[in-house]
């Protein structure tokens, strides 16, 4: 019988014989969710450094340094659990929250600095396209006024947005669908750029400010959410803004609606979970009819955001297919371990 992982002839080791696999590339542990995320995040951060330099806009400090503290702490984690102690739930968590707040932070503020350039508004012409679409605003307002409890209901839904990310980064980490969780925050991140970019260049201040200016000043959770952008917007394109602080920053996009991109990549991320993926779709489906009111958006708004949050996931799931599967194969052989290749390499020796 031959010797252990030697033919017969003695001259070569098994191995030898055959084409060494790929090797495995090693991304660093902070850029495992997308290299271009943290790239996006970092050129947001010089942009914004450079832009507050040249303008008398400064930035509260407590509130930037506790995300980037935080940023800090949740990345030395990810790094604890991808090596010493592997855990991928907590990674997964880690360093997906690490780059959602980096990224976030990053482009809020680039947001409110664009909103200083004071470009016209588009409200008139978002109007005149929702009278071509048959759709009457003041009429959808007035119903919902006259049903409190479906308007608050659909209220809420809107405002569980925010809470939903938390659910997706959550749930996705404790399945380890890691994958899936990457691909999430790539979305939000593309979205979020197109959505900002569009809307520096044709800001709108929305619905209430063109057709109930009385509820404009409103706390009520069925409006303040469609109404609380109108006084930051107006001291930044006034140039009385003078201080930045992180806790007061607000949404000021009107055109397309990020809440309703946000519903359908949520409702994308989680679709494929038992019992969890129906109701995530039931309630974002309940987001995109609130967008309307609650949110504060014209119809252009909800379509708009909707048809780009579509691209945007089609585009992601051709992307995947198009992916060599041989490559990925390749991988993942690379990626075992040591000792499995040992093992392969004896199975593989002649007898």
């Amino acid at each position: 019988m031959a010797s252990l992982g030697v033919s017969q002839t003695g001259a070569r080791p098994v191995d030898a014989e055959r084409p060494a696999r790929p090797r495995a590339l090693r991304v660093p542990s902070a850029l495992a969710v997308h290299p271009g995320v943290w790239a996006v995040t970092a050129a947001l951060a010089a942009t914004d450094a450079i832009w507050l330099a040249a303008t008398d806009i400064a930035i509260e400090p407590a509130g930037f340094l506790g995300v980037a503290a935080a940023v800090a702490v949740l990345l030395a984690a990810a790094r604890l659990w991808g090596r010493a102690y592997p855990e991928p739930t907590l990674r997964g968590m880690a360093l997906s929250t690490a780059c959602l707040m980096a990224f976030t932070v990053s482009i809020a503020l680039f947001h409110y600095l664009a909103a200083t350039l004071d470009r016209p508004f588009i409200d008139e012409a978002l109007a005149r396209r929702e009278a071509l679409l048959g759709f009457d605003w003041p009429a959808h307002r007035a119903f919902l006024k006259a049903h409190p409890d479906l308007a608050w209901g659909l209220a809420l839904a809107y405002h569980s947005s925010g809470p939903q990310i938390a659910v997706v980064v959550i749930v996705l980490s404790a399945l380890r669908r890691l994958g899936r969780l990457w691909t999430f925050v790539r979305l939000f991140a593309a979205s979020l750029c197109v959505v900002i970019a569009i809307s520096a260049a044709f800001p709108a201040r929305g619905p209430y400010a063109t057709y109930a200016h009385q509820e404009v000043a409103s706390e009520d959770i069925e409006t303040v959410g469609a109404t609380w952008h109108l006084e930051p917007l107006a001291r930044l394109r006034g140039e009385t803004a003078s201080v930045i602080a992180l806790g007061d920053i607000r949404g000021l996009a009107t055109f397309p609606s990020f809440h309703v991109c946000l519903a359908v990549i949520t409702a994308w991320a989680l679709a494929p979970v038992p019992v969890v993926g129906f109701l995530a779709l039931l309630l974002n489906a309940a987001i995109v009819v609130a967008t309307l009111r609650a949110g504060g958006h014209y119809l252009p708004d909800v379509l708009a955001g909707g048809l780009l949050a579509l691209a945007l996931v089609a585009g992601q799931s051709l992307a995947g297919r198009l992916t060599p599967r041989r490559h990925l194969s390749a991988g993942r052989a690379a990626s075992r371990p040591r000792s499995w290749r040992i093992r392969s390499a004896v199975m593989r020796a002649p007898s």
